[in-house]
């Protein structure tokens, strides 16, 4: 199953080395959820929390849950316009503007994360031959089953170093991925070194496993060090549609950082 947005920062490209690596578990926690891309490629277990502290984020996934076929007839009938991610994104910025009203603003969260330019929010994207099909693809996926794969899942709109505490067990598997940092940030800007600190603070004393996405930092470095955690490199192909076939691609390393024992085909270990 894919994630039912396309969010900046997801990792739908990474998902063939974090799905073989996730250990047995009876608890799954994300703690920074966006996009989901993991929660909904991995079978469910027992129990799952995911946690965002956007709040257009958590109202999405709350309506998609409960409300998930009001929200279908607003997606059924959503053109790609330009006209049309105004209106989201007018919606998006303003949602105090609409209190009653949380199915339009779930429904403006889809349009402005499907719409948007490199799955970032704030621009529309297009193209001369795909765009419009993908768009539709996505209409054609927002089927019942999302919101039946919802159906045990806690929704949390918390610090994520508190939920990581609080969900803590010998069972509970963490998937960690917060914003990058020293990096473009997107909409999830304000990630500073102390957050990340703080949130590796938490890691450290759980009793049950975790696997962190992140950038190569010297702060990763030291706590890796300090916990004997594994560590794994990625080289991941990132693009940028420039409106042709060809688009600008760049390559980044990854790293996911676990306290188990982590091996990854055609990785470099660290």
């Amino acid at each position: 199953m894919k994630t039912p947005i396309s969010y900046y920062g997801g990792k739908q490209q990474l998902l063939q080395h974090i799905l073989p690596i996730i250990p047995e578990h009876d608890l799954y926690v994300e703690p920074f959820f966006g996009g989901g891309a993991v929660y909904w490629a991995k079978e469910p277990a027992k129990c799952e929390v995911v946690n965002d502290v956007n709040m257009n984020i958590v109202n999405f996934y709350e309506v998609l849950k409960h409300s998930y076929f009001d929200l279908r007839k607003l997606v059924e009938a959503t053109l790609h316009s330009r006209e049309t991610y105004k209106k989201a994104m007018i919606i998006y910025d303003s949602p105090w503007l609409f209190p009653d009203n949380p199915v339009l603003r779930a429904w403006a969260f889809w349009v402005v994360t499907n719409q948007g330019f490199s799955c970032r929010i704030g621009t529309w994207g297009y193209d001369r031959e795909k765009r419009a099909r993908t768009i539709q693809n996505k209409i054609d996926a927002f089927q019942e089953e999302l919101s039946d794969r919802m159906r045990y899942t806690q929704i949390e709109c918390n610090e994520a170093h508190k939920v990581i505490e609080s969900r803590d067990t010998e069972s509970t598997f963490f998937y960690v991925d917060p914003p990058y940092i020293d990096s473009n940030q997107g909409h999830y800007g304000g990630y500073t070194h102390e957050h990340f600190k703080r949130d590796l603070d938490a890691l450290s004393k759980v009793k049950g496993k975790f696997l962190l996405s992140s950038y190569p930092s010297e702060i990763l470095d030291e706590y890796v060090a300090k916990n004997g955690w594994y560590s794994v490199s990625v080289d991941k192909a990132l693009s940028a549609g420039n409106g042709s076939a060809t688009p600008t691609r760049r390559r980044k390393t990854e790293m996911l950082t676990a306290n188990y024992p982590i091996t990854l085909k055609d990785s470099n270990n660290n």
